[in-house]
């Protein structure tokens, strides 16, 4: 716009160049001093003058109007250019959900589809083993855990290969026992009450290296022995 401004300013500054030059050929002439003809050629030339002022403005309303049109224009092109936008972030997201992802590393088991399968969502479609991530959940008997203390060493025979035992370590022990956490706890409020020796979870650790070769499995049948004096000195002593 500011090209069709000066273009107006400088027709302007003509219209009144014009008008000072017939106003003094009409003194002049007045006085006698001038000649018609330059009173007539200067009303020509600021008629002339105004003339092109007002095709002056024209152009200028006409270059207003244009840039309205290309704001416009403009605006909607952003506007598409947002909608183009969110359309290939919306792709990427169906993209990426083409893929199934595991939360860890393992092996997959009891694969229950096949390629071209149709599958709707909640559906299971395999099993997912952590052959490298692979615990011990171990029940103890209530009335063998009043020495037992995450960090002691446990001697692990598995059944499966009969090779010489692994070393293992306690990491927990579970705040309830196994009854607490069933789907339907025993309820004594009828007044018959039968004493059963209850069972507490305790998870054990296998060593890296026995992971690291990949034999052991999930459901396998071992026995573990726990070495309460190897339980570190401020939590033996906490448990006594």
């Amino acid at each position: 716009m500011r090209r069709p401004r000066h273009s107006e300013g400088a027709l302007e500054a003509s219209v009144r160049g014009a008008q000072i030059t017939e106003k003094r050929a009409k003194d002049l002439a007045a006085k006698s001093a001038g000649t018609t003809a330059d009173l007539d050629n200067a009303t020509i030339a600021l008629e002339q003058a105004k003339a092109n002022l007002i095709a002056g403005e024209a152009a200028v309303s006409s270059a207003e109007a244009n840039v309205s049109l290309l704001k416009a224009q403009r605006d909607e092109a952003l506007n598409t250019v947002k909608v183009q936008e969110l359309a290939i972030d919306k792709a990427k997201r169906d993209l990426d959900f083409t893929v199934l992802k595991a939360p860890y590393d393992g092996v997959i088991g009891n694969l229950s589809v096949q390629a071209g399968d149709l599958v709707s969502a909640g559906k299971r479609l395999a099993a997912l083993v952590p052959i490298r991530d692979l615990y011990i959940e171990a029940n103890f008997k209530e009335t063998q855990i009043a020495h037992l203390v995450p960090g002691s060493k446990v001697s692990i025979h598995v059944d499966a290969y009969g090779e010489d035992p692994l070393e293992g370590t306690v990491t927990s022990i579970a705040p309830a026992s196994g009854a607490i956490f069933s789907m339907l706890p025993a309820e004594n409020a009828t007044g018959n009450f039968t004493k059963v020796v209850q069972r507490v979870p305790v998870r054990i650790a296998l060593p890296q290296d026995a992971l690291d070769q990949g034999h052991l499995r999930a459901g396998l049948s071992v026995i573990v022995d726990v070495d309460t004096r190897t339980a570190p000195e401020t939590q033996a002593v906490a448990a006594q």
